[in-house]
């Protein structure tokens, strides 16, 4: 606990952003889910209200708990890094931010929607406020908190009591190979909504989802590892914004 102590102005940020994103997201997911899911759903738990504030409360638990371990873990295995102003990161998250931007708009777009319909016409409305804010909140500080705070540090400190027990720092290549699994898993994540989205799962869609979503995972992994959750989270963030806002005003 002595890790969550001296980092508790971090474990409340992350933790409060995280139920702002619960309740966003909650919002978007429930304008767009199917509405027999979702009359489902009211008809077992009483009203869509108390749909929503379980929800929250769901994903409030979640946030706690991955927030609490991926700070403990990360101390354990030396990826913990307070967020300080670094220059080459702050470039780094820029870049990223850009080409990650261009990829979940312009190119997937113009790209892959020109194989695949569904997806040249998911852009024929724009994103809604609550998707916005969700995309931020839920996708950029949640997200990372469960995919590179938690999960990435937990695997590298799996692998290393595993295999390098008698090593005094975790190797670099564990770290690189918890990062490359994280990724993969934050691609195989997306799967469930992007059939939910377009109503059916082919190879190219199956493609177009670990291409997109793995290679941005591995990028913000590897921020993670260099600069620390703060910069993964910039960064994801980044991303939605500059995909976003292309979205808004271009497309």
């Amino acid at each position: 606990m002595k890790y969550i102590k001296e980092n508790w102005q971090y474990f409340l940020f992350f933790v409060l952003v995280c139920i702002v994103g619960g309740y966003f997201s909650t919002i978007y997911l429930v304008d767009t889910l199917d509405s027999n899911m979702i009359e489902e759903a009211v008809k077992q738990i009483g009203s869509k209200e108390l749909l929503m504030v379980v929800s929250v409360v769901q994903i409030t638990i979640y946030a706690v708990i991955f927030t609490g371990i991926g700070i403990i873990l990360s101390n354990k295995i030396g990826l913990w890094k307070k967020f300080e102003m670094n220059k080459q990161g702050l470039i780094t998250v820029l870049v990223l931010s850009v080409v990650g931007g261009l990829s979940l708009s312009v190119v997937d777009k113009y790209v892959f929607g020109s194989f695949i319909d569904p997806v040249w016409h998911s852009y024929d409305s724009k994103p809604t406020v609550e998707y916005v804010i969700s995309s931020f909140t839920y996708g950029g500080v949640f997200e990372e908190i469960l995919i590179r705070l938690f999960l990435m540090s937990l695997l590298a400190w799996v692998i290393s009591k595993l295999f390098y027990a008698k090593e005094e720092d975790v190797p670099v290549k564990v770290l690189v190979i918890a990062n490359v699994i994280s990724a993969l898993l934050f691609a195989a994540g997306h799967l469930p909504a992007t059939k939910q989205i377009f109503g059916y799962m082919d190879g190219l869609i199956l493609f177009r989802c670990f291409l997109m979503n793995g290679l941005l995972g591995l990028a913000f992994g590897y921020l993670y590892r260099k600069y620390g959750i703060g910069y993964s989270m910039l960064a994801h963030i980044g991303t939605h914004f500059v995909s976003k806002l292309i979205w808004v005003i271009f497309i």
